[in-house]
C-alpha cells in the first residue's frame, strides 16, 4: 500500500513536469504568469511562484508584481524564492526603479519592509536608492531609517 502511494506521487509528479515544460514553449506564458501572480486564487498564485522558482527567464518582466508579493505577508519566501532564481539577470537599475516606485506612500514600514527584501536578494544599488530617498524625508523616523541601515550596510552599498 505505502509503495503505491508513492508511485502513484512519482507519476503525479511526472506529469506536473511535463505541463511546466509545455507551460514554458507558450508564446503567452508571461501574460499567464502575470494573471496567475495577481489572481486572488492561492494556487494560482503558489503554482505561478514554483514555476518561475525553476523557470526564471521570466522574472525580470515580472519583477513589479514579484517585489508586490514579497512584500504581502503570506508570499514573502516565495516572491523570494522566484526572483533569487533570477537575480542576476535583472539588471540593478530595474530593482532600483522597481524599490523606489514601492515608495510612494512614504510610510516607514514600507521602507522597513522593502530593504529588508532589497538586503534578502542583494540588491545593494537599489538598497542604497532607497537609502538615500529616506535621508531627504520630512519624516524623522524615515530618516533614522536611512542612519541606520547607512551603519548597518554601509559595506554592501555602491
Amino acid at each position: 500500500m505505502e509503495m503505491e502511494e508513492w508511485r502513484v506521487l512519482v507519476t503525479a509528479e511526472q506529469e506536473v513536469a511535463r505541463r511546466r515544460a509545455g507551460v514554458n514553449q507558450l508564446p503567452s506564458r508571461v501574460d499567464l504568469l502575470s494573471k496567475a501572480l495577481s489572481s486572488s486564487s492561492a494556487w494560482d498564485r503558489s503554482v505561478a511562484l514554483d514555476f518561475l522558482r525553476l523557470f526564471p527567464e521570466d522574472v525580470p518582466k515580472l519583477l513589479d508584481l514579484l517585489v508586490d508579493l514579497s512584500l504581502s505577508t503570506g508570499w514573502t519566501r516565495s516572491a523570494l524564492e522566484a526572483i533569487m532564481a533570477a537575480r542576476k539577470e535583472v539588471e540593478p537599475s530595474q530593482f532600483a526603479r522597481v524599490a523606489l516606485e514601492r515608495l510612494s506612500d512614504g510610510e516607514v514600514e514600507d521602507y522597513l519592509r522593502l530593504a529588508d527584501v532589497l538586503v534578502e536578494i542583494e540588491a545593494w544599488e537599489a538598497l542604497s536608492a532607497v537609502i538615500d530617498k529616506a535621508a531627504e524625508s520630512d519624516n524623522y523616523e524615515i530618516r533614522e531609517f536611512s542612519r541606520s541601515f547607512t551603519e548597518s550596510h554601509g559595506d554592501m552599498l555602491p
